[in-house]
């Protein structure tokens, strides 16, 4: 009687494994698929693969992490939604109206001086109280970090150097309204084209600039085609770390604890990467371009004109000025 339950026992266990079927809590693996829409050799999955090495470690294997970089896993829109329904358990991408209404503040112009006020925000109490609102949508953010420095503007016609400067200049954006509304206030003359398309656009005169962090003027070899650089640090854009909530929250503490470490790990080796690349690339772009700098004077100048854009979003509902002033105040303590 004894070998017969031994015979069925071992042959429980083979089907078991051969078949994938549940097995005892104590072997038990859950796998984190992550998602983003950057190439392998970009900050975002070098350092994704920090975060893999770290929790496979620290978990002993009790969490497997899966990476999918260059939209392997769909456009930015889909992964996000796919995070929120829970096929998908993680995604790196910027701050979305669609994730929650308040992402959106960290990308209003010219609400940070510099990436130093930046961090006292995104890596302080402040950004883990703006990162509780996507909550709602399913989601958890583990961590904040940078997409890129600042955005700064290129163009073909004429030096930037106060926001007269910038009416009836044709200048591309991507369809994201912060920017739009922002283009608008200062007189730009808005063209939405394809980031892709972006340089023939530039070439042919569709477009007579545009606006993007130093690293994308020069990957997407911009300077080619574009004559004037303005160093106006006008819009910054923070680099969310998605996870479905309701999969989080059935993680032990222990793991949880780890995934969030973890996260912040991997964002201060990104946010090190994305600031080692805009130096390299502003070195590299001062024998490419006319390069401006702008005075405080006319800083002011571009500071004053965009004010209608906060009374847009304010008036809107999507956040309020006490919030603002106590961003302004945390970045600047």
């Amino acid at each position: 009687m004894r070998k017969a339950i031994t015979v069925l026992c071992t042959a429980a266990l083979t089907l078991t494994m051969a078949w994938g079927l549940p097995q005892t809590a104590a072997s038990a693996k859950t796998v984190m698929k992550i998602g983003h829409s950057m190439p392998a050799d970009t900050f975002r999955q070098k350092s994704l693969v920090v975060f893999k090495e770290i929790v496979e470690k620290e978990t002993e294997g009790r969490v497997e992490v899966q990476l999918y970089p260059s939209g392997q896993l769909g456009t930015e829109m889909e992964t996000l939604e796919a995070v929120k329904l829970g096929s998908v358990e993680g995604f790196r991408s910027g701050g979305f109206e669609e994730a929650a209404p308040l992402l959106e503040i960290y990308s209003m112009p010219f609400l940070f001086s510099d990436m130093e006020g930046i961090h006292k925000v995104t890596r302080g109490p402040l950004g883990e109280e703006i990162a509780k609102s996507v909550e709602p949508a399913g989601m958890v953010i583990l961590a904040t970090g940078d997409s890129g420095l600042f955005r700064q503007i290129t163009n073909n016609v004429r030096p930037i150097t106060q926001p007269s400067d910038l009416k009836g200049l044709k200048m591309r954006t991507p369809p994201m309204s912060t920017i739009v509304k922002t283009m608008e206030a200062l007189g730009a003359n808005v063209v939405s084209i394809p980031f892709i398309e972006t340089y023939m656009g530039l070439k042919t005169g569709v477009a007579d600039g545009e606006e993007n962090p130093l690293t994308n003027i020069v990957s997407m070899k911009f300077y080619e085609v574009q004559k004037y650089l303005t160093l106006v640090n006008y819009q910054y854009h923070a680099e969310m770390f998605y996870v479905n909530k309701t999969w989080f929250d059935g993680l032990d503490e222990k793991d949880q604890k780890i995934l969030k470490d973890a996260a912040k790990e991997m964002m201060l080796v990104s946010d090190k990467i994305v600031a080692e690349d805009d130096a390299k690339c502003m070195t590299f772009l001062k024998d490419k371009m006319e390069v401006n700098s702008l005075t405080s004077e006319q800083h002011q100048a571009f500071v004053e004109a965009v004010q209608p854009v906060y009374e847009y979003y304010i008036d809107k509902g999507m956040f309020t000025q006490e919030m603002i002033d106590r961003i302004r105040e945390a970045a600047a303590n």
